[in-house]
């Protein structure tokens, strides 16, 4: 499975994901988070990365260029990001959103409970990826990771297991 980044106007970023999922070649998707919100007490999604769409397929980067230009709209859609003949994704960071993202690109909730100060992970995405997080803020149930794409810092929803409301 092949990896391509494509930057696109923020306001864009969703309705250019159905547009392009049109075709069975290809599954676009924003990568999103879910986070809690205080002011509605439930969950919602909100981009992780705004302004960028992840395409996989099969498609390798010379036919996905090829592609990619026979669109008949492009609204919002700025540039690919490339190196020469190669996705801008590295298989390092490839693995990563394997591992991190469901099937639809989101970053889930994970749950967890403060064990000697440290965040532990019981549920969700993060399991296993407790050494990555650097700060949580409890507040606003936020997770800040030690890992960047594109020079932006991963965050990730973090309930603590007393306040999951079940």
């Amino acid at each position: 499975m092949n990896w391509y980044v494509l930057f696109v106007q923020t306001l864009y970023e969703d309705k250019l994901c159905v547009f392009l999922n049109r075709s069975e070649d290809v599954f676009a998707f924003s990568v999103k988070i879910e986070y809690y919100r205080r002011d509605r007490k439930a969950n919602e999604l909100k981009s992780l990365f705004p302004g960028y769409v992840f395409v996989k397929t099969e498609l390798e980067q010379d036919t996905f260029n090829d592609w990619l230009r026979n669109q008949e709209v492009k609204k919002g859609f700025i540039k690919q990001l490339q190196y020469q003949t190669v996705s801008a994704l590295t298989p390092e960071e490839i693995q990563l959103f394997d591992m991190l993202l469901d099937d639809k690109g989101i970053l889930k909730m994970s749950y967890g409970e403060l064990v000697d100060s440290k965040l532990v992970i019981q549920e969700g995405p993060l399991c296993g990826f407790e050494s990555y997080i650097i700060k949580y803020d409890k507040r606003n149930r936020l997770a800040v990771l030690n890992l960047f794409f594109l020079e932006k810092q991963w965050i990730s929803g973090v309930t603590l297991l007393e306040n999951k409301e079940l």
